[in-house]
């Protein structure tokens, strides 16, 4: 496959920037355009603190519409590694803790303790919390995708970039819409909100979602009977309220409560072990399981799972997955004259408590228990420039308090238990409980300033500098003990014979770095921008939380650094109906911070830092209008990932493997067609999109069963509706072709097997909206 890909796209992405240094005038527009319903649309973007347009913003930013949220049937946050190139989004779990990847920045960790190094801000808050991030998408106005280190204007941890969430504001004019949705495996969603004018100065938004779905994975149980896994059961509501007194004052506010009521997620086990030969599958993709191994080879008791990744056996009938997430957030605008002022005030609680088959198999080899959550509270104030002249200013400051409390445990082995039912250890072969409780406070705070200055009417240089201290602190106690606990105090388990406290006790750690960017960017014409930056982005170091009982488990983790150079061009040619966009791009990535599964007969998390990484690519992003009614896009990213110096503490040598969730080619075609009055006043609207993702790993040992060969999803809709957009009808098919893939993999092999998570199968379905008032 490679071979026949790489050079066509590598010519257009060539060509996208030959457009950009072309002949100036060919991006000039005409007096009078020949057709203005095929001009783009202008995006604008909150990318640098102000709105502006994405063309005019020297940064890598894809934006992804309400629109086209609602009309992709997309949900998740998890939906939209499939529309932007060089994201990756996946989690172990249903409805939290995601990690996510952007250009191959990112860590695996799943742990709540460990912030990933993309920020995901929603309504220009920071969350700092993982648990609260993978939540379901409603009422959306737009998604940010900014790419590249944002560690001068955005909160902690942005490393390798910022999903940039903003919903729906109240508006003065009443109106709202109502939709639903019916589809594969009883999918169920209800989605509405309503602007509720009180006055010309004062409105309010309500808006709420009810997300349903039966299991896309069939489960039996030893006992005969079967239930699905992997449902969705999510609802959601948010009240906000405008104020607006006067032309120079702004006050939003913002409370928002969801829950999701889902089952965890449920694995595909990987056998390793081939009863037949009595060989052990451990050496390549196929090896001698051949291909995923399941069906063919087992785990340490026999288990061999069902080759359809989406039915197998497990042990546990009740893993629910809850989580509850309440936010409050209040933004004020003030305009001071030469000055706008922004406060941003938010708190953020969350809460999980989740029961997970981890061995997914019918025998009780591994079971976990989690029940964490955490509070934050942060303030962001900024003063942005108002005046006329050749410099803008962008002043800020920002404050963030966090503490996170959790506890987890594993049953292991507990069907060696000989005396089933009763509290049992075995030293030697590891028949025990583990418990983990901890606490961890994180204060962290920052001043920051951003100016532009136009050296030339063309000519604009940009400086960014970004200071910032913080405080992180541990309590981390573990315990081990027999399997079968027989009674708790409180959440405390009470073991008949403690096996073994590890009191790793508390910790503090302190950071002070700076972050800063600088760029040119410089207007070739008035629709060709050139750009040029340097910047420099850190994620603070931290804490394993995964450790159990040995004192090395309990790592300390250096804050990783990143030194990013990019250029770009942004461009719009023939009277604005094809826009081209590029840029190149090298990271220097030194202490990145790395998790793993270490064998044992304890599943080890590790978490330490690798010495130096680089990242080389490339990306591009066209579209075009070639005819009324009919837009067209293909973008793509190409990354070129690699640990250069990476030996880990027990001495293995990954130096030049490939860097996790780092696929060399990811790719987005997107087309959309609406038609003019075919009956009456109705109208078609046809869209299609497909995504290709290539060949990536999931461990840093670039181990190749544990990784997903390249695939593509594509996703098809049709909808009827009248000039007016008053309503709408539609049909959708997601994953058109029900592909099999995996989006995370863990070597559980001293298990005798390997656990995969799979994307969805193809689901399909009909969905009806309605829109009263003023829509938009």
């Amino acid at each position: 496959m490679k071979k026949y890909i790489h050079a066509p796209l590598i010519l257009g992405a060539a060509s996208t920037f030959a457009l950009g240094i072309a002949t100036p005038a060919l991006a000039q527009e005409t007096e009078a355009s020949p057709d203005r319903s095929r001009v783009l649309q202008t995006i604008e973007v909150t990318a640098e603190r102000r709105t502006e347009s994405q063309q005019d913003v020297p940064i890598s930013v894809t934006t992804i519409g309400g629109d086209m949220l609602s009309e992709g049937d997309y949900r998740s946050t998890e939906d939209l590694s499939q529309q932007v190139p060089g994201l990756q989004i996946k989690s172990s779990f249903s409805a939290s803790n995601p990690t996510i990847f952007i250009r191959g920045v990112g860590i695996n960790d799943f742990n709540p303790a460990n912030s990933g190094a993309i920020g995901v801000m929603v309504d220009d808050m920071f969350y700092n919390s993982t648990t609260g991030q993978l939540f379901q998408l409603f009422d959306l106005d737009r998604i940010e995708v900014l790419k590249g280190p944002q560690g001068t204007l955005y909160g902690r941890n942005t490393t390798g970039g910022v999903l940039n969430i903003h919903t729906k504001k109240p508006g003065f004019e009443p109106g709202g819409y109502v939709s639903a949705t019916y589809g594969r495996f009883n999918q169920l969603d209800l989605e509405g909100a309503a602007n509720i004018p009180v006055s010309d100065k004062l409105s309010f938004r309500i808006s709420g979602v009810s997300n349903t779905r039966d299991g896309t994975r069939d489960i039996s149980f030893p006992d005969g009977t079967s239930a699905e896994k992997n449902t969705v059961d999510f609802q959601a509501a948010r009240l906000q309220m405008l104020y607006e007194p006067n032309s120079d004052l702004s006050i939003l506010g913002k409370v928002e409560y969801g829950k999701s009521s889902a089952t965890s997620r449920s694995y595909e086990s990987q056998g390793l072990i081939n009863y037949t030969t009595f060989e052990y599958g451990l050496t390549d993709y196929d090896g001698v399981c051949g291909g995923r191994g399941a069906g063919v080879c087992a785990d340490a008791f026999g288990y061999a799972d069902d080759k359809d990744p989406y039915s197998g056996a497990e042990n546990l009938k009740d893993t629910p997955e809850n989580v509850e997430s309440f936010t409050a957030n209040l933004q004020i605008e003030w305009n001071l004259g030469n000055w706008d002022l922004t406060s941003v005030t938010g708190y953020l609680d969350t809460s999980r408590e989740a029961i997970l088959e981890v061995d997914a198999s019918p025998n009780r080899l591994i079971e976990e228990y989690i029940d964490d959550g955490s509070e934050q509270f942060s303030q962001e104030i900024r003063l942005a420039s108002d005046w006329e002249g050749p410099m803008s200013l962008i002043l800020g400051a920002f404050y963030l308090t966090d503490e996170l409390t959790g506890q987890d445990s594993f049953e292991i082995l507990a069907d060696a238990n000989p005396t089933p039912g009763t509290p049992y250890f075995d030293a030697v072969n590891f028949i025990l409980r583990t418990d983990r409780f901890y606490t961890q406070k994180t204060d962290t705070f920052a001043v920051f300033a951003q100016s532009d200055y136009e050296l030339t009417d063309r000519l604009t240089a940009t400086l960014g500098a970004r200071f910032t201290w913080e405080e992180r602190k541990l309590d981390h106690v573990a315990y081990a003990g027999p399997v079968d606990a027989v009674s708790l105090d409180g959440d405390m388990p009470v073991y008949a014979t403690l096996l073994d406290t590890s009191n790793f006790g508390t910790d503090t750690l302190t950071f002070e770095e700076p972050t800063y960017r600088a760029a040119l960017s410089y207007d070739v014409t008035d629709y060709v921008m050139a750009y040029g930056s340097v910047s420099r982005g850190f994620k603070s170091g931290g804490f394993n939380t995964g450790a159990t009982s040995d004192p090395i488990e309990a790592s300390i983790v250096k804050p990783e650094k990143l030194m990013a150079y990019e250029v770009g061009i942004k461009s719009e040619w023939f009277d604005r109906t094809l826009r081209a966009n590029a840029a190149a791009f090298f990271y220097d990535y030194t202490d990145l911070q790395v998790f793993g599964l270490a064998p044992g007969a304890v599943p080890t998390q590790t978490l330490f830092n690798a010495n130096e990484a680089e990242i080389k690519g490339f990306e591009f992003d066209v579209t075009s209008i070639p005819v009324t009614g009919l837009q067209l896009t293909f973008a793509g990213t190409y990354l070129d990932a690699e640990y250069t110096d990476f030996v880990t503490p027990i001495g293995q040598n990954f130096s030049g493997n490939t860097m996790v969730a780092s696929p060399e080619w990811s790719l987005v075609a997107r087309g959309r067609y609406e038609t003019g009055p075919i009956w009456n006043d109705l109208k078609l609207v046809a869209s299609a999109d497909a995504s290709y993702t290539g060949d990536q790993y999931f461990d840093t040992e670039n181990t190749a069963r544990l990784g997903q060969e390249a695939y593509w999803i594509a996703n098809a809709r049709l909808a009827l509706t009248p000039e007016s957009d008053r309503w709408e009808v539609s049909a959708f098919v997601k994953n058109l072709t029900d592909e099999e893939y995996t989006v995370d993999a863990y070597d559980v092999s001293d298990f005798g097997f390997d656990e995969l998570v799979y994307g969805d199968p193809r689901t399909y379905g009909i969905s009806l909206t309605y829109r009263f008032g003023n829509t938009r």
